[in-house]
């Protein structure tokens, strides 16, 4: 089974199992292979700070209240001797026994510890100083053979440190701790862990398929909702939680089924304007041309302009299509040049004063000459529409004023009409694709204004009012 066919709730299953698992493995490997060596580490540092401490208060009058604390709360057995073999404190008894200077478990500890910076701690097999019922025991040759410790079943670590009092006497510090007990306290420790074992199997599996639901359940949700959006059901709802990322992102997807929603109705509209523009003027010359075909006498020059007229309707729309698309789709080759807007918009003013004389009236005024860096292809388009939209939609006697400002190193091209104006809930669509007002248009005006305006790096925006008027503006950096 290939990983993109494992459902998310198997998945969060299985490794949280295998976690689990991992850490029981773990649990065991560190009490059956590594108990003892860590156990005997932590012992070892016991014993050097216990020295530690016990050798800093070595002229303490309290020193006997202080190892007998020590030796009980840690289990050890601690010996204070001098450089002549007296022992001076035995924290199970205070008494005073010597021990003989040959004796090699006595005075190779001391060898061993002035050998390491006055330290040594390590392990040692043999007899203690202190028998098994407590007796502190003195050198006894018996012990030896050839000076050799007899073996012994009793594993100790064995912690010397050298000393120095203020009258200049030196001692060691001799602590012992005995590993035996550890042994059988193992067998309890490895008990108690089976049976931890047992029901923490037990609820790491019911844990693992509690997480793995309530993880995976919106999850679910959100891919079924999603499958259901692909059906092109775009009142689907995307429901999510369980947690904040979730959250987001069934807000996001509901988000994105609104705009979906939203590019569906305009697609809609769009088949519905464009086919019905489309065929008005196919219909024109088609009709027209049959009629000059058929009937004598109809092949007049008013004819002829009709189907001219509807010719260049046609190519204006499906041009229109076409420039957008590009656009859009950010396939447009754009061509940077400083250019002066303040002549591009005057140029243009110009044609429409005369294209439109006697229909409408175009003015324009600036107060000095501004450049900007942009294409000033898609520039002049942009305004050209917007002069454009501006007189379809004033009609006759319209007064269309387009105005320069700078400010702040920014140029605006304000175009005011004295049109139906528009109503302030249509503001917010009146820039998108096919959107068409009451005119006659293709709907495609305005969204190529918002494609030309952003492409350069510029801005746009209206004001309107129903029965006054509306201003639209672009907006672009000067250089």
């Amino acid at each position: 089974m290939t990983n993109d066919k494992i459902s998310i709730r198997r998945k969060l299953f299985i490794w949280f199992m295998a976690f689990s698992a991992f850490s029981l493995v773990f649990l065991w490997l560190m009490q059956t292979l590594f108990f003892d060596g860590i156990y005997g580490f932590y012992k070892k540092q016991v014993l050097k700070n216990e020295s530690a401490i016990i050798a800093q208060n070595i002229d303490n009058p309290e020193i006997n209240s202080l190892i007998t604390s020590i030796s009980q709360d840690n289990n050890l057995s601690i010996y204070i001797i001098n450089q002549n073999g007296l022992i001076k404190f035995v924290s199970q008894r205070s008494t005073t026994v010597r021990i003989n200077k040959a004796s090699p478990k006595v005075f190779g500890y001391w060898a061993l510890a002035s050998g390491s910076n006055g330290i040594y701690v390590g392990e040692a097999d043999g007899p203690s100083l202190v028998s098994e019922e407590g007796e502190i025991l003195e050198y006894d040759p018996s012990h030896f053979t050839g000076n050799v410790p007899k073996k012994s079943n009793n594993m100790n670590i064995v912690c010397a440190r050298l000393a120095a009092s203020q009258s200049g006497e030196t001692s060691m510090v001799l602590l012992i701790a005995k590993l035996e007990p550890i042994k059988s306290l193992t067998g309890v420790i490895n008990f108690i862990i089976a049976i931890t074992t047992v029901f923490m199997v037990l609820i790491c599996f019911i844990g693992a398929l509690a997480v793995s639901k309530t993880i995976s359940r919106p999850i679910e949700m959100l891919s079924d909702s999603a499958e259901q959006l692909a059906t092109g059901d775009y009142n689907t709802v995307f429901q999510g939680g369980g947690c904040c990322e979730i959250t987001r992102l069934s807000k996001s997807l509901n988000r994105m089924t609104s705009e979906l929603s939203k590019v569906e109705k305009l697609r809609r509209e769009f088949f519905a304007n464009v086919s019905h523009d489309l065929r008005t003027p196919l219909t024109m010359i088609s009709g027209y041309g049959k009629m000059m075909q058929e009937l004598p006498g109809e092949d007049n020059a008013e004819n002829l302009q009709i189907i001219v007229d509807e010719a260049d309707r046609l190519t204006k729309l499906v041009n229109g299509i076409l420039d957008l698309s590009k656009l859009q789709s950010g396939s447009y080759n754009l061509h940077l040049t400083i250019f002066s807007l303040t002549e591009s918009v005057k140029e243009l003013t110009n044609e429409f004063t005369k294209f439109y004389s006697g229909k409408a009236d175009v003015t324009f005024s600036f107060s000095r000459e501004v450049f900007i860096k942009a294409d000033e292809t898609l520039v002049s388009e942009a305004l050209y529409n917007l002069i454009t939209n501006a007189v379809t939609h004033s009609g006759e006697g319209a007064k269309i004023e387009v105005t320069q400002t700078s400010e702040n190193r920014r140029v605006r091209v304000t175009v005011k009409d004295n049109g139906p104006g528009i109503a302030q809930a249509d503001l917010a669509e009146i820039w998108d694709r096919y959107r068409k007002g009451s005119g006659s248009g293709t709907g495609l005006g305005l969204a190529i204004v918002k494609a030309a305006t952003e492409i350069n790096n510029g801005t746009y925006g209206v004001k309107s009012e129903v029965g006054v008027g509306s201003e639209f503006w672009i907006e672009f950096a000067e250089e």
